[in-house]
């Protein structure tokens, strides 16, 4: 399956605008990381644009639905590994590769950012800086459904501190922020 062909499947999965946005930043995210470590730029994107795909008519169950279907579609085993060690608790399936560990690491904290970018008055993410979500993660109503554990085990995972990890995920939203919609007012 190629990008084009994702899309239209993660966009026919998913009605809401804000799950899709999700689903696109962590793309972006992933694609950032695999251009960083000379990865499969392609395959950690569809990685990133897929692993919720299924959430939405499916919540009690994902990702398994989502994952059958990507095996029945069959899409890479690598993507599908990755999806499916997105959610371990869920799956059984611990993440192990690269693309596993970087999927987990993007995917709570990508969200965040877009939390604290929402809040700013900038409504950007062209401003942000590092200090400013380390803040907000101190703030446990802030975005209190978002696992700060996660957040701190998925940079560790991937063998980077956390601030580091924070700004290049706010670098790589950046990179893409008028597409995702994360570029504020224009005045």
């Amino acid at each position: 399956m190629d990008r084009d062909q994702a899309l239209r499947l993660m966009t026919e999965w998913t009605p809401s605008e804000s799950l899709q946005r999700h689903m696109l930043c962590v793309e972006a995210c992933l694609r950032g990381y695999a251009a960083a470590r000379g990865e499969d730029v392609e395959l950690w994107g569809r990685a990133g644009l897929l692993h919720d795909f299924d959430y939405e008519r499916h919540p009690d169950d994902h990702p398994l639905p989502g994952l059958a279907l990507l095996e029945a579609l069959g899409e890479d085993p690598a993507l599908i590994q990755a999806v499916a060690a997105h959610y371990e608790a869920k799956t059984g399936v611990a993440p192990t590769s690269d693309l596993d560990k970087h999927l987990f690491a993007c995917d709570e904290l990508s969200g965040f950012v877009v939390a604290c970018v929402y809040v700013r008055p900038s409504k950007s993410v062209l401003d942000l800086e590092v200090k400013s979500v380390r803040k907000k993660l101190k703030t446990p109503a802030f975005a209190a459904a978002v696992s700060r554990d996660d957040i701190e085990q998925g940079a560790a995972m991937i063998g980077l501190d956390l601030d580091e990890h924070i700004g290049n995920v706010i670098r790589f939203l950046q990179a893409e922020a008028e597409s995702l919609g994360l570029a504020g007012a224009t005045p």
